[in-house]
């Protein structure tokens, strides 16, 4: 299995997950009232699918930097590179927020948003990509 192979299947991942956390922080919230799940079960899974989702992009983008280094050549990878770099500080954002800046916690959706679509974004740019190109 090569390295690119495993970084985009990694990318498939966070990105399942990212849409998980999107429709459980939602349900949290009181807007998406289908999940039959109750809110505290709901809560952890959110916190702990939030952590899951954060450590996997991480270990990605290390893996991306070690094994790719820094290339700045084609616009796909720029763009994947600012988006990879966004997802990942928003992400961390929004863990700050919610356990140590609870008064800011207002903004928890908007900076999950810009993470998950951000997300969407890196996946589109380097998994997607490498799927159509390869297979």
């Amino acid at each position: 299995m090569s390295v690119f192979l495993l970084k985009s299947i990694l990318t498939t991942v966070v990105l399942l997950l990212a849409i998980i956390q999107a429709f459980s922080g939602l349900r949290t919230r009181g807007y998406f009232r289908r999940i039959p799940i109750a809110g505290r079960t709901l809560r952890l899974w959110h916190r702990v699918g939030g952590d899951l989702t954060l450590a996997l992009t991480t270990l990605t983008g290390i893996m991306c930097i070690y094994y790719a280094g820094v290339v700045l050549s084609p616009p796909r990878v720029v763009l994947h590179t600012a988006l990879g770099i966004l997802a990942g500080l928003a992400m961390i954002l929004k863990v700050a927020m919610t356990r140590r800046f609870r008064r800011l916690l207002g903004h928890a959706l908007k900076i999950g948003a810009v993470a998950g679509f951000s997300l969407l974004g890196t996946f589109v740019f380097s998994a997607l990509w490498y799927f159509i190109l390869v297979f």
